[in-house]
Protein backbone atom coordinates (compact mmCIF):
# COMPACT_ATOMS: atom_id res chain seq x y z
CA UNK A 1 0.00 0.00 0.00
CA UNK A 2 1.29 3.08 -0.56
CA UNK A 3 2.02 6.01 1.69
CA UNK A 4 0.23 9.13 1.97
CA UNK A 5 0.73 12.06 1.20
CA UNK A 6 -0.45 15.57 2.95
CA UNK A 7 -1.59 18.47 2.47
CA UNK A 8 -3.81 21.53 4.05
CA UNK A 9 -7.08 21.40 4.10
CA UNK A 10 -9.14 23.90 2.01
CA UNK A 11 -13.02 24.76 2.14
CA UNK A 12 -13.73 22.17 -0.59
CA UNK A 13 -12.46 19.55 2.35
CA UNK A 14 -15.24 20.68 5.35
CA UNK A 15 -17.41 18.29 4.73
CA UNK A 16 -14.84 15.14 4.37
CA UNK A 17 -12.57 16.10 7.43
CA UNK A 18 -16.12 16.34 9.60
CA UNK A 19 -18.05 12.92 8.29
CA UNK A 20 -13.95 11.76 9.38
CA UNK A 21 -14.05 13.01 12.64
CA UNK A 22 -17.35 11.41 13.34
CA UNK A 23 -16.55 8.52 12.46
CA UNK A 24 -13.43 8.57 14.48
CA UNK A 25 -15.38 9.60 17.50
CA UNK A 26 -18.57 8.37 17.53
CA UNK A 27 -20.91 5.61 16.38
CA UNK A 28 -20.63 2.20 14.96
CA UNK A 29 -17.64 2.94 13.07
CA UNK A 30 -15.89 4.17 15.97
CA UNK A 31 -16.54 1.52 18.32
CA UNK A 32 -14.09 -0.56 15.95
CA UNK A 33 -11.31 2.00 16.36
CA UNK A 34 -9.32 2.05 19.90
CA UNK A 35 -9.78 6.19 19.51
CA UNK A 36 -13.81 6.02 19.94
CA UNK A 37 -15.58 7.57 22.19
CA UNK A 38 -18.76 6.40 22.27
CA UNK A 39 -18.53 4.75 25.19
CA UNK A 40 -18.62 8.57 27.08
CA UNK A 41 -20.46 10.91 24.43
CA UNK A 42 -22.72 9.78 21.63
CA UNK A 43 -24.00 12.39 19.16
CA UNK A 44 -22.31 14.89 16.60
CA UNK A 45 -18.68 15.75 17.99
CA UNK A 46 -18.42 18.60 15.45
CA UNK A 47 -20.19 20.44 12.42
CA UNK A 48 -19.28 21.24 9.03
CA UNK A 49 -19.96 24.92 10.02
CA UNK A 50 -17.30 24.60 12.60
CA UNK A 51 -14.65 22.80 10.74
CA UNK A 52 -15.37 25.15 8.05
CA UNK A 53 -14.55 28.46 10.09
CA UNK A 54 -11.72 26.28 11.89
CA UNK A 55 -10.01 26.32 8.08
CA UNK A 56 -10.86 29.43 7.19
CA UNK A 57 -8.97 31.18 10.12
CA UNK A 58 -5.27 32.47 9.47
CA UNK A 59 -3.84 30.68 12.74
CA UNK A 60 -5.39 27.22 12.09
CA UNK A 61 -4.31 24.56 9.61
CA UNK A 62 -6.12 20.60 9.33
CA UNK A 63 -3.36 18.08 8.40
CA UNK A 64 -4.77 15.90 6.13
CA UNK A 65 -3.04 12.36 5.20
CA UNK A 66 -4.61 11.46 2.04
CA UNK A 67 -4.51 7.88 -0.38
CA UNK A 68 -4.54 6.95 -3.48
CA UNK A 69 -7.61 4.37 -3.82
CA UNK A 70 -6.42 2.62 -6.96
CA UNK A 71 -10.09 1.38 -7.44
CA UNK A 72 -12.11 4.61 -7.13
CA UNK A 73 -8.98 6.08 -8.71
CA UNK A 74 -8.81 9.18 -6.21
CA UNK A 75 -7.82 10.28 -2.83
CA UNK A 76 -9.50 9.32 -0.17
CA UNK A 77 -8.99 10.99 3.85
CA UNK A 78 -7.23 8.88 6.05
CA UNK A 79 -6.66 10.88 8.99
CA UNK A 80 -6.87 14.58 9.77
CA UNK A 81 -5.43 17.20 12.70
CA UNK A 82 -5.95 20.43 13.76
CA UNK A 83 -3.06 22.62 14.83
CA UNK A 84 -3.28 26.37 15.80
CA UNK A 85 -1.50 29.08 16.93
CA UNK A 86 -1.33 29.38 20.58
CA UNK A 87 0.63 32.73 21.25
CA UNK A 88 4.45 31.21 21.02
CA UNK A 89 3.10 27.54 21.37
CA UNK A 90 0.39 26.09 19.05
CA UNK A 91 -2.52 23.68 20.44
CA UNK A 92 -3.20 20.39 18.53
CA UNK A 93 -7.01 18.93 18.53
CA UNK A 94 -9.61 17.32 16.39
CA UNK A 95 -6.89 14.08 15.97
CA UNK A 96 -9.14 11.82 13.86
CA UNK A 97 -7.90 8.21 11.81
CA UNK A 98 -10.47 6.54 9.63
CA UNK A 99 -11.09 3.40 11.81
CA UNK A 100 -9.91 1.05 9.40
CA UNK A 101 -6.62 2.27 9.28
CA UNK A 102 -5.78 2.82 13.35
CA UNK A 103 -2.75 0.67 14.13
CA UNK A 104 -1.41 0.98 10.70
CA UNK A 105 1.05 4.21 11.94
CA UNK A 106 -0.58 7.28 10.12
CA UNK A 107 -1.53 8.38 13.33
CA UNK A 108 1.89 8.72 14.38
CA UNK A 109 2.93 10.51 11.07
CA UNK A 110 0.02 12.91 11.47
CA UNK A 111 1.10 14.22 15.02
CA UNK A 112 4.97 14.37 13.32
CA UNK A 113 3.56 16.44 10.44
CA UNK A 114 1.67 18.68 13.13
CA UNK A 115 4.67 19.43 15.20
CA UNK A 116 6.33 20.02 12.15
CA UNK A 117 3.71 22.45 10.70
CA UNK A 118 3.50 24.37 14.09
CA UNK A 119 7.62 24.43 13.69
CA UNK A 120 7.17 25.63 10.50
CA UNK A 121 4.56 28.11 10.75
CA UNK A 122 4.51 30.14 13.47
CA UNK A 123 7.92 28.83 15.25
CA UNK A 124 6.05 26.91 17.98
CA UNK A 125 7.90 26.34 21.02
CA UNK A 126 5.76 23.76 21.96
CA UNK A 127 2.71 22.29 21.59
CA UNK A 128 -0.27 21.66 23.68
CA UNK A 129 -3.29 19.43 23.43
CA UNK A 130 -6.41 18.39 26.13
CA UNK A 131 -7.44 14.49 26.06
CA UNK A 132 -9.96 13.17 28.29
CA UNK A 133 -8.47 12.19 31.76
CA UNK A 134 -10.32 8.48 31.07
CA UNK A 135 -8.53 7.94 27.74
CA UNK A 136 -5.72 6.02 29.58
CA UNK A 137 -4.61 4.24 26.57
CA UNK A 138 -4.76 7.28 24.36
CA UNK A 139 -2.65 9.33 26.90
CA UNK A 140 -0.13 6.64 27.02
CA UNK A 141 0.24 7.15 23.45
CA UNK A 142 0.65 10.55 23.62
CA UNK A 143 3.36 10.05 26.46
CA UNK A 144 5.18 7.52 24.59
CA UNK A 145 5.35 9.86 21.84
CA UNK A 146 6.73 12.58 24.11
CA UNK A 147 4.16 14.87 25.54
CA UNK A 148 4.29 14.59 29.48
CA UNK A 149 0.82 15.77 31.78
CA UNK A 150 1.32 19.37 32.78
CA UNK A 151 -1.24 18.83 35.93
CA UNK A 152 -3.40 21.39 34.49
CA UNK A 153 -7.52 19.83 33.80
CA UNK A 154 -10.60 21.54 32.85
CA UNK A 155 -13.84 20.81 32.99
CA UNK A 156 -15.52 18.85 30.31
CA UNK A 157 -17.52 21.11 28.26
CA UNK A 158 -20.72 18.91 29.11
CA UNK A 159 -23.22 22.48 27.72
CA UNK A 160 -21.48 22.27 24.44
CA UNK A 161 -21.64 18.43 23.95
CA UNK A 162 -24.60 16.90 23.12
CA UNK A 163 -25.36 12.95 24.59
CA UNK A 164 -22.84 12.74 27.70
CA UNK A 165 -23.44 8.88 28.39
CA UNK A 166 -21.36 9.95 32.07
CA UNK A 167 -20.51 12.65 33.65
CA UNK A 168 -17.98 11.89 35.29
CA UNK A 169 -14.69 12.47 33.23
CA UNK A 170 -12.70 16.09 32.67
CA UNK A 171 -9.96 17.09 30.59
CA UNK A 172 -6.38 17.17 30.84
CA UNK A 173 -3.54 18.95 29.40
CA UNK A 174 -0.42 17.50 27.54
CA UNK A 175 2.49 19.52 26.37
CA UNK A 176 5.31 18.97 24.29
CA UNK A 177 8.39 21.11 23.92
CA UNK A 178 10.17 21.53 20.89
CA UNK A 179 13.09 23.23 22.24
CA UNK A 180 16.11 21.33 23.67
Amino acid sequence: MPDPHFRYATAHDAAQVTALIERAYRGPDAAKGWTTESHLLIGPRTTEAEIAGLIADHDSRFVLAERLDPVVKRDVLLACALVQKDGDEAYFGMFAVDPSDQATGVGKTVLEKCERAARDLWAAKAMTMVVINLRSELIEWYERRGYLRTGKTEPFPFHAASGAVRGDFHLIELRKSFEG
